[in-house]
């Protein structure tokens, strides 16, 4: 006559799998859950070679990978003592103080729209020359780029 088999949980086993399940669920909450602060970092900085001596631009994209945003304070350069942000629109160009970056989104600066004006570079930039840009932010520490300065009228994109 077969008996039936008796399993016996032990305390231990289930104590292990209730654990194994919290971890689980703790895992999944956290991936989906968003960050709760700015994750910034800076792409395809560059200077075009200026038409004048007396001023330059920098181009430049900050992407923010985290999820609460933050905002451009301003931009110091190793090659001007005065920096100042500014944004295009139409024929006008305006100076702005700082600049929203959106949460998992990015901010560009590009010819057109926002840009960074080097005043009375102090020395000739040519291409092949590189621009150091530290970037300033409120939330998020500093950043600093090494930025190549390319020839006139050089796109990143090729247009």
């Amino acid at each position: 006559m077969n008996r039936p088999v008796r399993v016996r949980r032990t305390p231990l086993l289930a104590l292990g799998a209730a654990v194994v399940a919290v971890v689980a669920a703790l895992v999944a909450w956290r991936s989906s859950a968003p960050a709760s602060r700015p994750d910034l970092r800076v792409v395809g900085a560059y200077v075009p070679r200026p038409a004048s001596p007396d001023v330059a631009a920098a181009y430049f994209t900050v992407v923010d990978d985290g999820g609460a945003g933050d905002e451009l304070t301003g931009v110091a350069s190793d090659v001007a003592a005065e920096t100042m942000m500014h944004r295009s629109t139409g024929r006008t160009m305006e100076m702005v103080g700082s600049v929203p970056i959106p949460a998992k989104g990015r901010l560009v600066f590009r010819p057109g729209g926002y840009h960074v004006m080097l005043e009375k570079p102090v020395r000739s930039l040519r291409p092949g020359d590189h621009v150091t840009l530290t970037l300033r932010f409120r939330r998020s520490a500093p950043i600093t780029v090494r930025a190549p300065v390319e020839p006139i009228g050089y796109r990143p994109d090729g247009t």
